[in-house]
């Protein structure tokens, strides 16, 4: 009998122990996710937040690896190729994404799509799943958010009034880049020590450029076709290797000028520029970005950098278009070295489907990182404020469930989705560049228009140089390879495109 009554005992020792010991089974999901910098105190009580949540889910939690925009390259993508565990990667078309997939980097998808991806499925529109698409196998879980996303400026209106710019949005007297030139010049001669033209680092983005943006999904947005539609009224489908353009040329002359004259920053092109640390002390004139309409990555920016205490308006500097790799503009990967596929595409799914993980994973935890004014609307604490350290509510699974900051519009969320509504498709939407055949080549060009091309874009090499100049680059990027290159996307494009009639 004693012998029973121990048995029992221990039997019931052992189930008390039970939710225990699966709490310490939960897989960690190592989450690579770019931002604006990591904070170890206010990530780990996201964190905790986070893996409270979903545990019961899933059984799973969350380890967030924050690199910052400038770290990107070296922290994360040198991870994934070195083969280091990792869950989900952030990924995008112009980030890499295509040489992710070629490099055999990332999981194909569909099948766990299928299996642990409900949610996806019923709120993520097939158009973001189809665009993405590489030879028809998915790759990437896109984040639902706007499908347009033409170029231009914010301006920093505190600035501009200080120099007697009454700068309106859509301001009618900038028509193109050149433009902001007399503006430019009172900033520095009010300002000498600072720099008004304020560039991220992705390769001197040119707010008024012709290129379909990322076209070929390579490291750099190097060959290209244009994006609008000619005078005549007809789309140009030539395949141009950009570099080689009257059109580049003319821009990368116009940036050398104002780099001579101190209007960028000596840094612009070093990967590791901390221009987001400029914006938010609010010392530029002109930002060239991506936008997304009603003055939204405006607001997006001042409320993740400026601690919502800048004046900013913005210009939109081209026509409104849908290309491919719009849809590919934010996602998450599976890397090959993922340990549990299925809890990754688990979570995944809840980044779609589930508000309250997608608001702590924007916002953080309620009371701690902001305090929640209405249903709708959130106060960040700017002690604590997660929202800046991450990537930003663009890269947070369904901009649908999203709440908002104070300062934005309410509608934000639905105006995202409705800015598209009367956007013309490209001629070329929905061709995607498979680089197989030509990745050395690829690997080739990229180098070299990461090395010379971006000094050159952000004004600080001469176009004349002999050695580092405009023909110095043509030359080179032949040398690697640019014509081998377009022949094959050229072969591409053509079958593509005899399979849609």
């Amino acid at each position: 009998m004693r012998k029973l009554v121990s048995l029992f005992l221990a039997l019931a020792m052992v189930l008390a122990l039970v939710p225990t010991a699966m709490a310490d089974d939960a897989y960690t999901l190592d989450i690579y996710w770019v931002g604006g910098g990591d904070n170890e105190a206010v990530r780990a009580g996201v964190e905790a937040a986070v893996n409270e949540y979903i545990e019961p889910l899933i059984n799973a939690k969350v380890s967030y690896h924050i690199i910052a925009w400038g770290d990107w390259n070296d922290k994360a993508i040198n991870a994934l190729q070195s083969g280091e565990k990792m869950d989900l990667i952030f990924t995008a078309d112009w980030e890499g994404y295509g040489i992710e997939v070629a490099g055999g980097l990332l999981m194909p998808l569909d099948d766990l799509l299928e299996q642990y991806g409900q949610g996806i499925k019923e709120t993520l529109p097939q158009t973001f799943l189809d665009g993405v698409k590489v030879n028809g196998v998915l790759y990437g879980i896109p984040t639902n958010k706007e499908l347009c996303v033409p170029e231009g400026f914010i301006i920093n209106k505190t600035a501009a009034q200080a120099i007697g710019w009454d700068v309106v949005a859509d301001d009618p007297t900038i028509k193109s880049t050149a433009d902001l030139e007399p503006w430019l010049q009172k900033y520095k001669e009010m300002f000498p020590d600072k720099y008004p033209y304020l560039m991220d680092g992705q390769g001197g983005r040119w707010a008024d450029e012709p290129w379909c943006p990322d076209w070929c999904g390579m490291g750099t947005n190097s060959i290209a076709m244009k994006m609008a539609k000619g005078e005549d009224g007809n789309f140009d489908e030539t395949i141009y290797s950009i570099f080689a353009t009257p059109e580049q040329e003319e821009h990368i002359r116009l940036m050398y000028k104002w780099g001579q004259a101190g209007y960028i920053d000596p840094d612009a092109a070093l990967s590791s520029f901390a221009y987001n640390d400029i914006f938010g002390r609010g010392d530029f004139l002109a930002f060239s970005q991506p936008l997304k309409g009603n003055n939204i990555k405006a607001a997006e920016m001042n409320n993740q950098y400026g601690g919502g205490a800048l004046d900013l308006v913005e210009i939109t500097m081209q026509p409104k278009y849908v290309v491919t790799t719009h849809a590919g503009g934010s996602m998450f990967g599976i890397p090959v070295t993922c340990q549990n596929p299925e809890a990754a595409m688990k979570y995944l799914n809840l980044m779609h489907s589930d508000a309250t993980l997608v608001n702590l994973m924007l916002f953080g935890k309620e009371g701690e990182n902001y305090t929640k004014i209405n249903d709708t609307t959130v106060a960040i604490n700017n002690d604590a404020n997660w929202n800046g350290v991450h990537g930003g509510a663009w890269t947070v699974g369904n901009t649908k469930l999203q709440m908002v900051t104070e300062g934005e519009d309410p509608q934000k969320n639905e105006l995202l989705q409705s800015y598209a509504d009367d956007a013309i498709p490209t001629a070329s939407l929905g061709f995607r560049f498979v680089k197989d055949n030509v990745a050395d080549q690829i690997a080739a060009v990229d180098g070299v228009v990461s090395e010379m091309a971006n000094p050159l874009q952000c004004g600080q090499v001469d176009p004349d140089d002999p050695a580092q100049g405009i023909e110095a680059l043509k030359a080179a990027l032949t040398d690697a390879g640019m014509d081998e290159i377009i022949a094959e996307v050229q072969k591409q494009y053509d079958e593509w495109k005899a399979a849609q009639e």
